[in-house]
């Protein structure tokens, strides 16, 4: 579930080598996803968009758990992951610090806010942003099917499960559909698919 934060939407931040797109919902690691739950990205966010002070708990609880009740331990391991997931150190840390008995802080000073619509400079490449027609193949984007999801955006699939499904449509466009859903990524294709109601 998104949380509606403070900052605005439409930018990303990049700190040492990685980018956070709240636009997109990824954690990028020199252009490789490194992967979050939603709820654990959403508590990075707003780590990273109040950097310049401590987040008490509490803030924390009703910002990114608005939904439910969850223990300080839930919390504490949000934060484990994270760490993890950074690289970083609970002792000496570089990303984020622990406020004795209030909260947490995140502590890279050299945090570079940026347009949401340079993701294509996080990966690398202008190329792996998708053509004007939306459609995503490996020669025009370089990138693993995975990653290529991610610069589509997972809405991207949506359209072509319905034609892959959709019992009036051509053996081609069928075709056409599956080749796009493999090029952007299978297996969330697949989960998506088996969701959905078998064409006559």
């Amino acid at each position: 579930m998104s949380v509606p934060l403070d900052a605005d939407p439409a930018v990303q931040y990049r700190f040492g080598s990685f980018v956070l797109s709240p636009p997109r919902r990824v954690l990028l690691q020199d252009g490789v996803e490194v992967r979050l739950i939603p709820r654990y990205f959403d508590l990075l966010r707003l780590l990273i968009e109040r950097r310049d002070e401590a987040v008490h708990r509490q803030e924390i609880f009703d910002r990114v758990w608005t939904d439910v009740i969850v223990s300080d331990a839930a919390l504490s391991q949000a934060i484990r992951t994270l760490r993890r997931a950074l690289g970083d150190d609970a002792r000496e840390p570089s990303f984020i610090r622990t406020v004795s008995r209030y909260g947490y802080q995140f502590v890279y000073r050299d945090v570079t806010v940026e347009p949401a619509g340079s993701l294509s400079r996080a990966l690398g490449t202008a190329e792996q942003i998708p053509a004007d027609d939306g459609t995503l193949t490996p020669e025009t984007t370089g990138l693993p099917p995975d990653d290529r999801l991610l610069a589509a955006g997972l809405d991207a699939l949506e359209p072509l499960i319905l034609r892959l499904v959709d019992p009036l449509a051509t053996d081609e466009e069928r075709r056409d559909a599956a080749e796009q859903l493999h090029a952007l990524g299978t297996v969330e294709a697949l989960r998506r698919l088996e969701s959905q109601p078998v064409a006559a």
